[in-house]
Order: C-alpha cells, then structure tokens, then sequence
C-alpha cells in the first residue's frame, strides 16, 4: 500500500495560491490567468469560481476581469492593525533587537505600491521616532521601502517603478525614478539601507530584508531614531544588529518552509 507524504504539498491548495498571487500583479481575464499560472482555461475557471465563492475573488460585470476580492484585503486588514502577528512569532527577536539599540524597531511589507508596517517595538526613549502599526508610505520612501525594492525580482520591480508616481513626503526623499534606480542598486549590493529624513525631518532609519529561499524580501526589518541620536557610532551598531537579526528570522521562514 502507498504511503501518503504528510509534507508535500495538497496541488489544489497551491494552484490557488498560484492564482491568488498572480491576481496580486492586477486585474486579469481568464486567458490572462490562465497563461500565468500555467493551467487550462478549464482548471483555471474552477480554481477562479472557488474562489469566487470564498471572497478571495470578484469578477467585473463589464470587463470580465478578475481581481481579489473582499476577504484578502480582510486578511490584509487582520495584518495591519496587528491582530494576525507576524511569521514564526518573532517577537522576541524583534524585543531584544530593541532593547539592544533602544530604538523603535519595526517591520513592513509591501501593499501594492505602498508599504505597511505590521509590527512595532517602540523605543524606551521619551524623543523617539514611532512609524504606528497599519501606517502605509509609498514604497519609494525611507529604508523599507527601499529594502522591500531592492530585494524581489526585477520585472516586479520594474513593474512598480513603471506605475510609480514617487511624491515628496520631505525634502529629502527621492522623487526621481533614475536616482531611486541607483539608489536600489547599491542597496541590493550592501544587503543594507540606510534613510536621513525621507518620510520624516530629523529621523533616520536603516532597513535590513528578511528573505525567502529565492533571495526575494518578505518583509523589511527596520531601526528607527532621531538622526542626532541613531547616526554616528550608533549607526554601525544598529546596522549590524538589524543585518543579524533579519538573517536570524529568514533562516528560521526557510528552516519552516523545508520541514513545515
């Protein structure tokens, strides 16, 4: 008798991941899904009506595209405002990397053109810089966005600065897609990013990527301080810290996703 594998994967579960995340580049017809997913139209339609009934997609009366649907930005929203937590609970990482700095620690991850903070470890301090949980900025500002940027694959990257309309939060922030370009260049070559007032005046920040198995960043893991009091000596001890530590968690993501 055969013996069923508890670890591999159930092909339905994946084929709508598969479907799911390929709605997350943007409305798409059936044909269109169809070739992103490398199903047949047959398969893909049942995956998409399943989908349907669940919430996870809408479909356009007019167009016929499809789109995700109310019960992901639901899942998004249990993101933001904290209620799901974060991956393989890493809070105690993320509180002793705190309490080593004594600087706001957060993390974020991407959301269409924006990025979105889904965890925060304030700082001690009574001046200290707090970015607040479920707060979005254009993914073209500060440390984490550039991080999040730098790190995933170049056609989605060039995707995002192909619809990207960098606005200005400060004077400081980098509103030409050439200079980000350059930016994100040096960025992937560090492993490191590093912010002077980009979102806010008189803070700084320096973001490290916590990676999947391709190298892609999952998330943005940040220190955050006022300039006069993070930049410095300080600086290259929160540099070091936040490298170790987001090599930390992504060691720990990939460890799950093999044996998970």
């Amino acid at each position: 008798m055969a013996q069923l594998d508890d670890h591999a994967p159930v092909r339905s579960v994946a084929r709508a991941v598969d479907v799911l995340l390929a709605l997350g580049r943007g409305p798409m017809r059936l044909g269109d899904v169809s070739t992103a997913v490398s199903l047949s139209k047959p398969t893909t339609y049942r995956l998409l009506t399943t989908l349907r009934s669940k919430g996870m997609v809408v479909q356009d009366a007019v167009t016929s595209e499809y789109g995700l649907g109310p019960a992901c930005f639901h899942l998004m929203s249990s993101v933001a405002n904290g209620d799901a937590g974060f991956i393989l609970e890493a809070g105690p990482a993320l509180k002793i990397l705190r309490d080593k700095t004594e600087e706001t620690v957060t993390v974020h991850v991407r959301a269409g053109l924006s990025r979105i903070c889904i965890q925060e470890f304030p700082s001690p301090h009574p001046i200290r810089y707090i970015a607040g949980l479920g707060a979005t900025a254009g993914i073209h500002v500060g440390s984490a966005g550039k991080v999040l940027l730098a790190f995933m694959p170049e056609p989605d990257r060039e995707r995002i600065l192909l619809d990207l309309t960098p606005d200005a939060m400060t004077e400081n922030t980098i509103t030409d897609v050439v200079a980000l370009r350059l930016e994100l260049a040096k960025v992937a070559e560090a492993g490191i990013a590093t912010s002077f007032g980009e979102r806010v005046q008189g803070a700084m920040g320096v973001s490290a990527p916590i990676l999947d198995a391709n190298g892609t960043a999952l998330a943005a893991l940040s220190v955050l301080g006022p300039a006069d009091r993070l930049a410095g000596p300080s600086l290259d001890t929160a540099t070091e810290l936040v490298r170790r530590t987001a090599e930390e968690i992504g060691r720990r993501i990939r460890r799950s996703l093999v044996t998970g």
